[in-house]
């Protein structure tokens, strides 16, 4: 295949073999892992392997293209560890795109969380859009969070607020014998920014407290 259908498919680390049709019309993309990747370093000691184990073949899952869309057929290695002080026996090529273990492309990851994240649709129909899973459509919404989100700022007051909800109950004392009112009460936690000077305010005395 040539380079240029490579340049097309735009997955850095493979390099397209061929494209081909299957039995319902749609296209099949074989790829290899590319030659100038260091997918042949085993990932425990990061020494190159040359001792071929087995061929593998996956299958992740990749951003649509067209009406038809397209299936991603990864041709890899799996490399044997000849290094002799390491733990590992054999480990399997991985990319920046598809890392170990990883069922679905890096891209197709970004598009689904930016789909939930920036374009506010719901994560039940980005899944169904990019024929995922829920729980794989919210991980990447999660994973694209994680890359924006920064750090809060420290709490400046920290306010408890009680407010009565029904009507005031009467119970007797059982030892000392007098009446006592009980009131059901919710508290709430609240985070309040405040003016300058708003601590002067002798009702806010007692009910608020600096974080």
């Amino acid at each position: 295949m040539s380079q240029s259908t490579t340049v097309l498919f735009g997955l850095p680390g493979v390099r397209v073999q061929r494209v081909e049709r299957d039995e319902s019309g749609g296209r099949v993309v074989h790829v290899e892992t590319a030659a100038d990747t260091a997918a042949a370093g085993c990932p425990g000691c990061g020494v190159v392997s040359t001792s071929v184990k087995q061929n593998v073949i996956t299958a992740p899952r990749d951003l649509p293209y067209g009406e038809g869309g397209i299936s991603v057929v990864w041709h890899k290695t799996r490399w044997r560890c000849v290094e002799a002080t390491c733990a590992r026996v054999s480990f399997t090529e991985a990319i920046g795109e598809v890392p170990a273990g990883m069922r679905t492309t890096g891209r197709l990851r970004r598009a689904m969380g930016a789909a939930v994240g920036d374009a506010c649709r719901s994560v039940a129909e980005v899944a169904g859009a990019f024929a995922v899973s829920w729980p794989t459509a919210h991980a990447s919404f999660v994973e694209h969070a994680d890359t924006l989100l920064t750090r809060p700022e420290p709490t400046r007051v920290l306010g408890i607020d009680e407010t009565r909800r029904g009507k005031p109950r009467w119970v007797r004392d059982s030892d000392t014998g007098p009446w006592l009112r009980i009131d059901p009460y919710d508290t709430q936690c609240m985070l309040m920014r405040w003016a300058p000077g708003r601590w002067s305010d002798p009702s806010l005395r007692g009910r608020t407290r600096r974080a």
